[in-house]
């Protein structure tokens, strides 16, 4: 343990306003790469309209602009630039568990040599991409359906996790509406549209864009070297105030949720059981031993129990500084035996025994996975997540202190935190028809 290194890695959040725009960059040594990240504001999208807010993330940068047809803009984007994407962020804030910072965000990577040429590319997608062109529409989302299919098949221990855990989660909520289960239902009712009325679904991506790409919503986070934002600045700008000023966002609109503990049936013989709950609403504070729990769980006890003696290919935890925290186990032929084998864990942390050899494992496994050495890009990324989570750096320390003094006493202080995990009793199952019709007990509603 002595040998560990003891300080948490710092992060680099300064900030700056770029005109009206507030900008919050961050310092890596990035080799002449910027990274930039154009992030609007989505707290007060309609609970009905977050998943088309997935549907914009796809369609985006792949249909004609005012200058370019969509495969002439691909080649621009490949030859000028590292890549423009987007993507839907959702950042909980620790502080206040009923708020978070829902986010629409166009990321690029580009020399800087080449930065004139990315803004003006990420400008034209922003304010021409053309969404009435029904037919490009129409094949785009029949895309975005049949991914879908095989993505939420191969994972459906993260989608019936993140299912779960949207009974009580407005985080979870937002991710299950933009790329989970409820994006499905979306994707299918718009395939269906898109033959009759193809025309209302372009003009709700439209009312959508008008809405949200708009410089009262915006904020810019920039990663690159010293010196390199004093010279990109100017450049974002005379792109950005190209943008129509529009109106801030609104009040943050709460979705409503619910415990539906539903069981999701497939064509397949194998089942993702998910239980979920939140410990800190139980008046729980997190600890970091928790991240070394995950661990002991991940090659001891879900192990041997759910891989081992039940035959899954796989078990996996979680527990989040939110308090959010999940169980799942993947490709599993058990339903009911699994959820018995959690109903366990309690238990096992109570008699949990570790000599200072074996704790030590734990805690080197468990640092393993915090001091991963990180890319420019990524060093940026975790300190903007930090930065609109309200993450310290004394925070981080915390945790680490707590991970390299832990014992086998601090363990075994954890088992009334998954207690209250337990207690929610918050189930999702992705899986056969015949186990999940065997297990209609525990679940409240069977859909296909």
């Amino acid at each position: 343990r002595e040998d560990m290194k003891k300080e948490a890695m710092p992060f680099s959040n300064k900030e700056e306003n770029m005109g009206e725009i507030p900008v919050v960059r961050h310092e890596a040594p990035a080799n002449g790469i910027n990274y930039i990240t154009l992030m609007f504001e989505c707290n007060d999208i309609a609970e009905e309209e977050v998943p088309y807010l997935g549907l914009l993330r796809a369609v985006l940068g792949y249909v004609n602009t005012r200058s370019y047809s969509y495969a002439d803009l691909a080649n621009a984007i490949n030859i000028y630039t590292g890549g423009i994407t987007s993507g839907v962020s959702m950042y909980p804030d620790l502080k206040n568990h009923d708020a978070m910072a829902v986010k629409f965000e166009i990321r690029m990577k580009v020399l800087e040599s080449n930065l004139e040429h990315a803004m003006k590319l990420a400008e034209e997608i922003l304010n021409s991409s053309d969404l009435h062109d029904t037919k490009r529409l129409a094949e785009l989302i029949a895309q975005v359906k049949s991914r879908l299919q095989v993505n939420l098949s191969s994972s459906g221990h993260t989608v019936a996790a993140m299912r779960a855990l949207s009974y009580e989660s407005v985080y979870a909520f937002y991710n299950d509406a933009t790329i989970g289960i409820a994006y499905n239902q979306m994707i299918r009712r718009l395939d269906e549209q898109m033959k009759e009325n193809p025309q209302a679904v372009a003009e709700k991506l439209q009312q959508l864009i008008e809405k949200v790409f708009v410089r009262k919503r915006m904020l810019v986070s920039f990663t690159g070297e010293e010196g390199s934002y004093e010279k990109a600045s100017p450049i974002m700008q005379k792109y950005l105030e190209k943008l129509p000023e529009g109106t801030p966002a609104q009040a943050a609109i709460h979705p409503v949720l619910s415990k539906k503990n539903e069981g999701f049936t497939d064509a397949s013989q194998i089942q993702y059981v998910a239980r979920s709950g939140n410990f800190i609403s139980h008046g729980y504070a997190y600890h970091g031993t928790l991240k070394i729990l995950k661990m002991i769980l991940s090659y001891e006890y879900l192990w041997m129990n759910i891989r081992v003696k039940g035959g899954a290919y796989g078990c996996m935890s979680g527990f989040k500084r939110n308090g959010e925290s999940y169980l799942v186990s993947y490709r599993d032929p058990h339903l009911k035996r699994t959820l018995d084998v959690y109903k366990g864990i309690p238990d096992y942390i109570r008699n949990f025994q570790a000599d200072e050899r074996e704790m030590t494992k734990y805690i080197i496994g468990t640092i393993s996975g915090k001091d991963v050495p990180r890319t420019p890009q990524m060093k940026g990324s975790v300190s903007k997540t930090a930065y609109f989570c309200g993450v310290t750096e004394e925070m981080l320390q915390k945790e680490r202190d707590q991970i390299l003094n832990a014992s086998a006493e601090d363990i075994h202080a954890l088992a009334e935190i998954i207690e209250a995990v337990l207690a929610a009793d918050q189930i999702c199952v992705v899986g056969s028809e015949s186990k999940v019709a065997e297990a209609s007990d525990v679940l409240m509603e069977v859909k296909p």
